[in-house]
């Protein structure tokens, strides 16, 4: 059996690969759902997001534009290339309150209690250990969010 060590680095591996073609008209749904996440949020100006698995940022970029000036939205995502595009595409937006780097969704190393959302639109379904996965989510959330 391969260990998580291993398939984190697979995942990584395939979706760098696959940046080339990530926001093609084709797989436009990533933008489709993103969207349509953040639209179901009570996102308001000045809170803090979390987008984990956040690929180009189909779903960080619609919750900066919420946020406003006042606000932060940290998008995390294994692959680097992935990264880059959404680096690319929030600039061309003018966004100053978004930001992308590159991390394990188990050991992002974040602050408890830092973020009054935190969002995740597929790429639960690629971490080895969900239950530690909600685990490490749920810690970051601040109290009372509702």
């Amino acid at each position: 059996m391969t260990n998580k060590k291993d398939m984190l680095a697979r995942t990584e591996a395939v979706f760098n690969s696959a940046s080339d073609n990530f926001d093609a008209p084709a797989l436009s749904f990533w933008d489709r759902f993103g969207q349509r996440t953040i639209d179901r949020l009570s996102l308001r100006h000045g809170d803090r997001v979390l987008d984990v698995c956040c690929g180009t940022g189909a779903s960080a970029i619609p919750a900066a534009l919420l946020v406003g000036t006042t606000g932060k939205v940290l998008g995390i995502d294994i692959a680097e290339s992935l990264l880059q595009l959404g680096r690319k595409k929030s600039k061309q937006q003018g966004l100053e309150n978004i930001e992308f780097q590159s991390g394990d969704f188990e050991n992002l190393g974040l602050p408890n209690e830092s973020f009054d959302a935190i969002v995740c639109v597929f790429g639960i379904f690629f971490v080895p250990d969900m239950v530690a996965a909600i685990r490490e989510l749920w810690r970051m959330v601040r109290p009372g969010v509702s």
